[in-house]
């Protein structure tokens, strides 16, 4: 037992020798001391695995350290949500994350991972509001033609999405609840040959990411109806919300942001955020890879986005609950 003041710090001063200083146990490393890496669950190539690509040339940039992009894509983003679980919380792993976090804790009985308990919030960056789309040859040319011809066909109507338990299926069962109608869901492997089937005909309406429907409503190929959005966006000035076309209260957004492995310092946190928030305020940056491309700005800071991030996860509890849908 330590009897004495000079007892104490001559043995702590002996321990700290041995490790190396006292000094280097007493102030942890300045961030970032080594190249960062961030885990993008999707393919490489993608509107949002582009914008990580820039985000990261510019953090590197400000950081004069490497920023690396590993693309780990499948299993609804679980394969690579795991991996950054398990990887060291000292700020040099990032994880780029989507409401499939959310939706992931009611879909699958066990995940590798728990949500809550191995992640913390860093800031939240982008997301895209989901917009209502027909084949080009529809006959609907505004909601309440659409909701007319689907409660005078009920069960009839095919909708296209990319994946069970996704936003736009989730989000396509609840408007089938809010409006008393029946849908067909058809489950594709992606987004583009859910376009690709609409623009066929085989399918009759998507909820997509309103990026995704830029170019083939330019071209004329498919027909915008309503955005599931406060309000509406630049790139589809014309088209109203559904609280502008009679369905008040119908959002479905898709958010991406930065998560970390928990014990990731705080002040390395912040300064991850910082520096991502002062990237996406430039105009270029914007233009480039955001609103340019159909995304928007939802830049929150760790405390913002980790109320968000409770928020989300119960909305998803609900909307998978309701839509009965169960992936394992």
């Amino acid at each position: 037992m330590i009897t004495s003041r000079r007892a104490f710090f001559a043995t702590f001063s002996a321990v700290g020798l041995a490790l190396g200083s006292y000094d280097c146990l007493a102030q942890p490393t300045a961030f970032p001391s080594q190249p960062v890496r961030i885990i993008v669950p999707f393919p490489p190539g993608g509107l949002t695995d582009v914008l990580v690509r820039g985000l990261g040339q510019e953090l590197q940039a400000l950081w004069k350290q490497p920023v690396v992009v590993d693309n780990r894509p499948g299993a609804n983003n679980i394969i690579g949500a795991d991996l950054a679980a398990k990887s060291p919380a000292d700020g040099h792993t990032l994880f780029f994350a989507n409401n499939a976090m959310s939706a992931n804790l009611y879909l699958y009985k066990k995940l590798p991972y728990d949500f809550v308990r191995d992640f913390v919030a860093v800031t939240n960056m982008v997301k895209t509001d989901q917009i209502l789309v027909v084949p080009a040859t529809a006959r609907a040319r505004t909601l309440g033609d659409f909701l007319a011809e689907a409660k005078n066909q009920p069960g009839q109507l095919k909708y296209g999405t990319y994946g069970l338990g996704s936003v736009a299926h989730l989000d396509t069962e609840e408007l089938a609840r809010r409006t008393d109608t029946k849908f067909i869901h058809v489950p594709y492997k992606g987004v583009t040959e859910v376009m690709l089937a609409l623009m066929s005909g085989q399918i009759d309406f998507s909820l997509v990411g309103v990026p995704a429907a830029i170019s083939p409503a330019q071209s004329g190929k498919i027909r915008a109806l309503a955005l599931a959005a406060t309000e509406r966006v630049s790139v589809f000035k014309d088209v109203p919300t559904f609280q502008e076309a009679g369905l008040p209260h119908f959002e479905s957004t898709s958010w991406f942001g930065l998560l970390a492995p928990k014990a990731t310092p705080r002040q390395a946190v912040n300064r991850i955020a910082n520096d991502v928030a002062q990237v996406l305020a430039r105009p270029d940056f914007q233009q480039k890879y955001v609103t340019g491309v159909g995304l928007s700005l939802l830049v929150q800071g760790p405390d913002e986005f980790a109320r968000y991030l409770e928020n989300d996860r119960n909305s998803f509890r609900d909307k998978v609950t309701q839509a009965r849908v169960q992936l394992d």
